[in-house]
């Protein structure tokens, strides 16, 4: 009998010196999952913010075209007679080159200079009609505004018209 308690106490304390060993860390598995999960979270919200700053360009985007239809309009009204200078498509001529107004108030040139550097303006004028485009944040899309009050998103390249397709 004396044999048979002495082999139990042997497994026993075996038992518990592995369980003493186990209490001191966590296993090589334990924390390859742990590094995997946040892993997969940081991924996760790093794509979020990213997606958010894509919309935050395009919102600049368009708020600064809409501001240039409001200094447009006030262009006109400042013009003897009344008209848009007719411009290419290159948005450095004609109503688009004027740094600023008679009164002193700023040109459209200046109106678009705070514009993200990634985008590309499109513009085209007549004497009674004009369009600004501008290349959005994934640069397959354009935002257009015109003097008609249209204010939309186009596919593909844009023409060089003074209205928005």
């Amino acid at each position: 009998m004396n044999k048979k308690f002495f082999s139990f106490k042997k497994a026993c304390s075996a038992k518990l010196e592995q369980s003493e060993m186990r209490s001191e860390g966590f296993s090589l598995v334990e924390l390859l999952i742990v590094i995997t999960i946040i892993g997969l979270l940081a991924t996760i919200i790093l794509s979020s913010i990213s997606n958010s700053r894509a919309r935050a360009y395009d919102s600049k985007i368009k708020q600064q075209l809409n501001g240039f239809r409001t200094a447009a309009e006030i262009y006109f009204g400042n013009q003897i007679p009344n008209s848009y200078t007719p411009a290419t498509n290159s948005c450095t001529s004609g109503m688009f080159n004027d740094v600023s107004y008679a009164n002193g108030t700023p040109g459209l040139y200046i109106a678009v200079g705070s514009l993200p550097d990634f985008t590309q303006l499109f513009c085209g004028a007549t004497d009674s009609a004009y369009a600004v485009k501008a290349t959005l944040y994934s640069g397959n899309e354009y935002w257009c505004v015109d003097n008609k009050g249209s204010s939309r998103m186009i596919a593909g390249t844009p023409t060089s018209g003074a209205f928005c397709p």
